[in-house]
């Protein structure tokens, strides 16, 4: 027993002794190369962590010179880092940059080779992919379909994972090959174009999860970096998807693969998101969705669909149905804001309100919101009357919120200016309000009716 105990421990013995030499061969073939190149590593290190990045510039390519490329993905990670420091500080017309560029790229294609996947990024290949994508962008500015493509891969890849600069600059690169490189082929252009569209819900739903991860892990420099990978990805989306271009490059992709409910559901969403609500594939499109995956954006799609065909009982039902499955949905301000205006329409002023005010409750600077709840008590004068001034009350109450609106939307300035000047019109007399001792410039609460939406709201006087 005490032999094979014996014969245990130096079997032990050995296998870390045979592990350490495995692990110093990385640095080299004799222990005089190992340690050369160790030390080499701890130098450029060193002045790296006293942020002395010119110097750990000179000591990083003296390491790269006594260590063999096997050494440390370090040495391509922080080679990468430093020289694009030194790119910064080189003209455009300096032979070096061209160089030094060179190097950048074939850093990554060398990390990407030796170290394709770690324990700690089991992707490292596509994640490598698309920092050399980034760089080789920035430098190559007018190769966008090169760069589009290593983008592609490194997305297709990784998917929710992807960078925030990875997800926008491959949509930029989207964008510019097809109005630049494919210039003049027209079919190759529309199957870009097409492409771009669905992309598009891919990348927001990408970006949405990168955002997520960062909120919760406190990363506020992703988070930022994640917003602004939203917003440019918006900017492009807008520039490309108007409905007379939409519908048909939508339509042709329906029709190519009718049974594809993913499809449908992606041409849904895009249609919701640009209002493309008027045309012949909307309601086929969500009338199929909703048959077989009832969901909010289907339920959504319908309503409008019954909107437009006046049938604002029907409308209303599905309305309510896609607030109701939406939950927390990035579309649920729309929802609201839209079943709320169904509700206006259709005279239903208190629900009306409601919804408006859940609006606000998420953003407290909708302006869309405060035009919705002056529409809502413009129209419920009978339902304010009081036999006095309550009546003619729910004329200054909506002018209220009509002027908020304005004030915080300018694109809403020339709607809100016009329903205020039909609330002046609406203004009791000098007289009228004489008769009840009140004059212009006063304090003035609306009395609590039922089913009056602006009861014990406070407002100023005024006379038209």
């Amino acid at each position: 027993m005490k032999a094979l105990q014996t014969l245990l421990t130096a079997l032990a013995v050995l296998l870390a002794t045979t592990a350490s030499l495995a692990q110093d061969e990385r640095y080299g073939d004799t222990p005089d190369q190992q340690l050369k190149c160790k030390e080499a590593l701890s130098v450029y290190k060193s002045y790296k962590k006293q942020k002395n990045y010119d110097e750990a510039y000179v000591q990083w390519r003296k390491a790269c010179d006594v260590c063999p490329e096997t050494a440390s993905e370090g040495l391509y990670a922080d080679g990468a880092s430093f020289i694009g420091k030194e790119l910064k500080k080189v003209e455009d017309e300096d032979p070096r940059k061209a160089v030094l560029v060179d190097s950048l790229l074939h850093l990554h294609d060398k990390r990407m080779e030796l170290y394709p996947s770690t324990k700690r990024s089991p992707n490292n290949r596509c994640v490598v992919l698309g920092r050399k994508a980034t760089d080789f962008y920035k430098y190559n500015r007018d190769q966008h379909q090169a760069a589009y493509e290593m983008f592609k891969e490194s997305i297709d890849c990784l998917k929710e994972e992807s960078s925030a600069t990875t997800l926008y600059q491959y949509y930029t690169a989207s964008f510019y090959t097809m109005k630049r490189e494919l210039k003049g082929d027209t079919v190759a252009q529309a199957n870009m174009r097409a492409q771009m569209l669905t992309d598009y819900l891919s990348l927001t739903d990408y970006v949405q999860a990168g955002l997520a991860r960062a909120q919760e892990a406190g990363k506020d420099r992703d988070v930022k970096r994640y917003e602004k990978a939203k917003g440019n990805i918006e900017t492009v989306f807008v520039a490309i998807a108007d409905c007379a271009d939409m519908v048909p490059v939508l339509n042709v992709a329906v029709a190519a693969d009718p049974d594809n409910m993913d499809l449908k559901l992606k041409v849904l969403r895009l249609l919701n998101k640009k209002e493309c609500t008027d045309n012949d594939l909307f309601l086929p499109v969500a009338t199929a969705v909703y048959s077989v995956e009832p969901s909010a954006p289907a339920a959504y799609a319908i309503g409008i669909g019954f909107a437009k065909a006046s049938q604002l009982d029907s409308s209303f039902t599905y309305m309510e149905d896609a607030v109701n499955r939406c939950g927390d949905c990035t579309e649920k301000l729309t929802y609201l804001l839209k079943t709320g205006q169904i509700a206006s329409a259709m005279g239903r002023t208190s629900t009306a309100r409601n919804y408006a005010r859940q609006v606000l409750a998420v953003d407290a600077e909708n302006a869309d919101a405060y035009m919705l709840i002056g529409d809502a008590i413009a129209g419920s004068s009978s339902a304010c009357n009081d036999g006095a001034l309550g009546g003619r009350s729910v004329y200054w109450v909506a002018s209220d919120y009509y002027a908020r609106a304005k004030r915080l939307n300018e694109e809403l300035a020339e709607k809100a200016s016009k329903k205020m000047a039909n609330m002046a019109k609406q203004f009791p007399t000098v007289d009228d309000i004489f008769t009840y001792g009140k004059q212009a410039g006063g304090s003035f609460t609306v009395p609590n009716k039922p089913g009056c939406p602006c009861s014990g709201e406070t407002t100023t006087i005024r006379v038209r």
